[in-house]
Parts: C-alpha cells; sequence; structure tokens
C-alpha cells in the first residue's frame, strides 16, 4: 500500500462531508513570499508610506496568515518555521531598511521595537498560550483534561522550557 493510501485511510478526516486531502508541501509559504514582494515594493521610499502603515501591511497580509493557522503550524518542522522567520526578517529589513547583514538580534529587537513585531517562535508560542487560556477560561473539556493530563506527567520534572499547556 501507498503510503497516500496508508495515510487517506487513517486519518480520514472530513468537513462538511468533504475528505480533506493529506498534502506534502506547504502551500502558505509560497502565499507568503508572494505578498513579501508585494511589501518590498510598498516599503520603497517613492511610496512615502510610514513605519506603522508598512507594519501594518505586513501584519494584515502575512502575520495573518501565521495567526489564523498557528494550530496547523506549532507541528511544522523546524526548518519550516525558520522559513517563515526568513520570510519575515526580510520583509522586517524592507520596511526598516536595515541592511542584509543586520544581525538577527538588532533586527528583532528593532521589529519589536518600531513594530511590534515579535519572532514568528515566540508568536507561535503567544498565540498557543493564548488559545489554552481562553479554552481554560470557558471550561472547555478538552482543553482542560489536555492540560490536566500534562500537569499529572510534569509534577515529578522540572520544567525547563514551558508550554502552553503548562504555563497556564
Amino acid at each position: 500500500m501507498e503510503n497516500e493510501d496508508f495515510e487517506s485511510s487513517l486519518f480520514n478526516l472530513r468537513i462538511y462531508g468533504n475528505r480533506i486531502e493529506s498534502l506534502k508541501e506547504i502551500k502558505f509559504l509560497e502565499r507568503c513570499n508572494s505578498r513579501l514582494n508585494f511589501i518590498k515594493i510598498l516599503s520603497n521610499k517613492k511610496w512615502g508610506l510610514d513605519l506603522n502603515t508598512l507594519g501594518n501591511f505586513y501584519k494584515s497580509l502575512i502575520g495573518s496568515i501565521l495567526d489564523y493557522s498557528f494550530l496547523c503550524l506549532n507541528s511544522l518542522s523546524e526548518t519550516n518555521i525558520k522559513s517563515l522567520e526568513i520570510i519575515q526578517n526580510s520583509a522586517v529589513r524592507s520596511i526598516l531598511k536595515l541592511r542584509y547583514d543586520t544581525p538577527s538580534n538588532i533586527l528583532h529587537n528593532e521589529a519589536y521595537n518600531k513594530l511590534k513585531l515579535l519572532t514568528v517562535s515566540n508568536r507561535l508560542f503567544e498565540l498557543s498560550e493564548r488559545y489554552v487560556r481562553a479554552g481554560l477560561s470557558h471550561s472547555v473539556q478538552l482543553t482542560v483534561r489536555l492540560v490536566e493530563e500534562n500537569n499529572k506527567g510534569f509534577e515529578s520534572r522540572y520544567i525547563e522550557c514551558p508550554t502552553p499547556l503548562c504555563n497556564c
């Protein structure tokens, strides 16, 4: 049996009766790249747009993809997360007119201070934490159960790196 057939039979997920297909490629990376080109064009001096406007363009064109897909993005590989970081860093460089060789730590500080942008990893963590917190505050049974089970597994261990489930 082919791997695709195995996945299809294992994960027969449906929405409104339509089967959700399993794809091996990540389509939203292509979409982010095309939107990045638009941001680069708009950040050209001749348009005369200020940082606030350009930051809002980024948040609406690319940031919205991250925000609305965060549940899926949390399961991405580190390589794909780095690809998203590269896209964001490129947009920030264009918007803030930073040189290509600007160190990442300076770039991230400038992005936060001037555009209120977190790194992609931090944004995904923040969104996950907010999602879990909302689930707990509304007593969503699945969320409550996941947090309880997660906390039971960590009772006897020192937590070095908190997760959204145990940080609430």
